[in-house]
């Protein structure tokens, strides 16, 4: 994984291949480091598991789940980019410790956001507070890229990778025939010609890897102003009489829109109904027994589904999908994290 805190940058408009590909992996891993981050606190909810139907969610749990969707198709359209343009992106176990911190520091956290600590958690104000910073706008200054050896924020990144991949685009891109491992798996956000709501997944000319990445900064990480999001980047409105989907749940709204009112809540919630599964803070020999079970269980799981996600990534697929195994491995993760909730002890992911 990329130590993001370590992550040395000189002037994008100077990079060579080399550097955009090691700038194009930190992008992969930036999207993948949210996922189970956010799926964590959205699991540790009981009636996420106890509703069994995501139409009977309490609104801060679709707010949540509809930003892992989000980050989901981040992630799909960073691969795209990077196969595009001749890199294999690779999997990489997200490490979330203190130590390591936030992927790309934000400088001026706000007072309302401090004090926070980065790591695993429930739904708390400590995991709110820490996904609204992850997640906070860009300031209004543009990086002097002349004098500027890392990044502040994860739009920097983004920022800096538009500039290369303008300059970069022609000599790297792969060529139509050779471009085989485009994926396409979020039927809601493919582009509508006509309307001209969503962006191209598909990633195969200059303009196409810039929407994608606009798309990913307008809807959640580096955010301008960030509350609404541009409407060419929202999933396309649900047709009358369609099932529920959690991507159109507030769709206009940021990622950093969206955990602020989910952070509301939490502030403003006096019930005692107990929200999240309890912990257990000192498991007998037999409740110690079932927390480790379960924490194998889910990093084993997780070992699994990051190889079936980097060899979709990285493997010519029909129709530009993943097959049917992946997502069998994708939605058994909310049984194996709810799982551990449920032993008392907060799930972990491994780290190698």
């Amino acid at each position: 994984m990329t130590k993001f805190s370590q992550l040395s940058i000189s002037d994008p408009n100077n990079w060579t291949k080399d550097e955009l590909y090691v700038n194009l992996q930190a992008a992969v891993d930036v999207e993948l480091w949210t996922i189970p981050l956010y799926l964590t606190a959205l699991y540790s909810i009981q009636s996420v598991s106890s509703s069994g139907d995501q139409q009977n969610y309490p609104s801060y749990a679709k707010l949540i789940e509809s930003v892992v969707i989000e980050e989901m198709l981040h992630l799909q359209l960073a691969c795209n980019v990077c196969n595009a343009l001749g890199y294999s992106p690779q999997m990489n176990f997200p490490v979330y410790s203190e130590a390591e911190g936030i992927p790309f520091l934000k400088v001026n956290v706000p007072a309302k956001y401090q004090d926070y600590e980065v790591e695993l958690g429930g739904f708390d104000i400590n995991q709110l507070k820490l996904f609204c910073v992850v997640e906070l706008p860009e300031p209004s200054t543009t990086p002097d890229w002349s004098t500027q050896t890392k990044y502040n924020s994860i739009g920097e990144l983004y920022q800096a990778l538009e500039i290369a991949i303008r300059n970069l685009w022609s000599e790297l891109y792969i060529g139509d025939q050779n471009n085989d491992k485009q994926q396409e798996n979020f039927s809601d956000y493919i582009k509508k010609f006509k309307a001209g709501d969503g962006f191209s997944q598909i990633v195969n000319s200059l303009d196409t890897a810039l929407a994608a990445m606009e798309a990913i900064v307008g809807q959640g990480e580096g955010n301008p102003n960030g509350n609404e999001i541009p409407e060419q980047d929202q999933p396309p409105p649900p047709q009358e009489g369609k099932d529920y989907d959690p991507s159109d749940f507030d769709p206009q709204d940021s990622h950093f829109v969206k955990f602020n009112k989910a952070l509301q809540f939490i502030e403003t919630n006096t019930s005692d109904v107990e929200i999240t599964y309890p912990l257990i803070p000192n498991p007998n020999k037999e409740q110690l027994a079932k927390q480790v079970t379960a924490i194998i269980d889910l990093e084993q799981s997780f070992s699994s589904f990051l190889q079936q996600l980097e060899s979709g990534f990285n493997t010519p697929q029909p129709n530009n999908q993943m097959p049917s195994s992946f997502y069998s491995s994708m939605f058994s993760m909310q049984t194996k994290i709810t799982a551990v909730w449920q032993a008392g002890a907060v799930p972990s992911f491994p780290t190698k």
